[in-house]
């Protein structure tokens, strides 16, 4: 899929941040109107262990330590309901409390979310537009599941089963089946493998077919792109 233009805008501003590292307090303080526009919305504030997340909602508005936020419901977890602004560090995205500590930064990657640096664990990932997430899946959680894969109107197209088989040689890739009455779209996909990349589940097959599908709150999954959607089969 093609980046949005906030996407692209948080791209420049990676770009530029990091190009000037001996001025970071001076290019933090000159961040253009578009830059600081295509950050403001809804983010997601969630941690890799799928613990609940934190959604915010990053204002243009300037208060004590850079730009006003506002909280969807009172924080829990690490920032514990004292998270009070954001503003832009030396390449990273800052949120601070009300007496400008930094309480936690996140470093831009290209084709994935904001995540904290290296080294840090869990690792907490800031996501853009995060339409009804509020955590991340966990590899753990999916082992030996089963599920039907649905198109956007209900109708069952697969029966999939999340195997706890790793592949050879991989320590997060997993192997997927399929049933035997699968809908020969999907079929054609030859998904035979899962795994879960930082935020999402993948499912991945032949001529590099992949699905990349999103946790919901009510538990089930629904693919980057609205037409499939993944529900744990009862058992």
């Amino acid at each position: 899929m093609l980046l949005s233009l906030k996407l692209r805008l948080k791209t420049l501003f990676a770009f530029i941040m990091l190009s000037m590292p001996l001025y970071s307090s001076i290019a933090a303080a000159q961040v253009s109107d578009d830059i600081v526009d295509a950050t403001t919305g809804l983010w997601l504030v969630a941690s890799e262990d799928g613990s609940p997340g934190c959604r915010l909602t990053l204002q243009k508005a300037k208060t004590i330590g850079g730009y006003a936020l506002k909280e969807e419901k009172p924080c829990a977890g690490p920032l514990h309901d004292n998270v009070y602004s954001w503003s832009f560090g030396d390449g990273t995205l800052d949120l601070r409390d009300a007496t400008r500590k930094v309480m936690m930064s996140f470093e831009e990657q290209e084709g994935g979310p904001w995540r904290t640096p290296e080294g840090i664990t869990p690792r907490i990932y800031l996501i853009p537009e995060p339409g009804a997430m509020q955590s991340v899946p966990v590899a753990k959680n999916l082992l030996g599941t089963s599920w039907t894969l649905s198109d956007k109107k209900g109708k069952p197209l697969c029966g999939i089963q999340l195997s706890d088989r790793l592949l050879p040689d991989s320590e997060d890739v997993y192997a997927l089946a399929v049933s035997k009455d699968c809908n020969a779209a999907v079929r054609k996909t030859k998904i035979s493998m899962w795994q879960i990349s930082e935020i999402n589940l993948i499912f991945a097959g032949g001529e590099d077919w992949a699905f990349t599908l999103m946790l919901q709150p009510d538990g089930s999954f629904v693919s980057d792109d609205g037409k499939y959607k993944l529900v744990k089969t009862k058992q």
